[in-house]
């Protein structure tokens, strides 16, 4: 008896551990006040909706609206919606707990893409502090070349496994750069929704699959994404996808 009660644990945990639940405190509109008052109250489709409305796909959104999207998505049994939240809250504030819920939660709902292992938490710690990355290497480098020319210009000898760390190392630093700019994630929102060998209606189809399961974007051409599914190269629709 204690299974439904225990189903919705993991968010309100995540919830009260995260933001102390200071709702109040993360609303700055008027909408956002109301539907914390009515999350508070537990009128939860009229909170659902309010929330839906201030949620935006492209701008950041806080902790606190991710986690709240992601519990009535789930209470409401829309686990689509609720993994999508959770992704996006992973880019935020990523963690093993999470990590391991949406893993859960996809398996229990037979959805792909969820698997919890090195690459994927890589991947998003990535995309969270990689931005500082790129710079801390790059002031290395810098600082790599200072003392190679200091060297040059005292006639000192520069081995020459010294000048192929430096170009290996450039090299290392362009990838890293721009490589993770190119990976994105994506969440199937439709049900019957067709994959195809080609950019076309007309391509044939591989799989027609149901909503929810997460895609690797690796490319696009006019409004289909190129995407990896079971280690396939496929092209879907992009309106049949939300971007993470």
């Amino acid at each position: 008896m204690q299974a439904p009660h225990n189903k919705y644990l993991f968010l309100v945990a995540f919830l009260y551990s995260i933001l102390g639940f200071t709702s109040a405190r993360c609303a700055d509109k008027p909408e956002l006040k109301m539907a914390d008052s009515l999350f508070a109250m537990a009128r939860y489709p009229e909170s659902l909706v309010l929330y839906k409305k201030n949620f935006s796909k492209d701008e950041k959104n806080s902790q606190a609206l991710l986690l709240k999207l992601a519990f009535l998505s789930e209470k409401t049994n829309n686990y689509s919606d609720c993994l999508f939240y959770l992704s996006k809250l992973a880019l935020v504030n990523p963690s093993r707990r999470l990590f391991e819920k949406m893993d859960k939660l996809a398996e229990e709902q037979n959805l792909s893409g969820y698997e919890f292992d090195d690459y994927n938490y890589f991947i998003i710690f990535y995309r969270r502090y990689g931005g500082y990355i790129p710079i801390l290497l790059l002031t290395l480098g810098t600082y790599i070349v200072v003392i190679m020319v200091t060297k040059a210009r005292r006639m000192e000898p520069v081995l020459q496994i010294h000048k192929i760390s430096i170009v290996v190392y450039l090299l290392a630093l362009l990838a890293i750069v721009n490589v993770p700019s190119l990976y994105q994630t994506c969440i199937i929102v439709n049900e019957n929704t067709f994959l195809r060998e080609e950019p076309s209606s007309a391509a044939s189809v591989v799989e027609r699959v149901g909503k929810g399961h997460k895609l690797t974007i690796i490319g696009s051409v006019d409004h289909w994404n190129r995407v990896i599914w079971n280690s396939r190269i496929v092209y879907i629709r992009k309106s049949d996808l939300w971007n993470i």
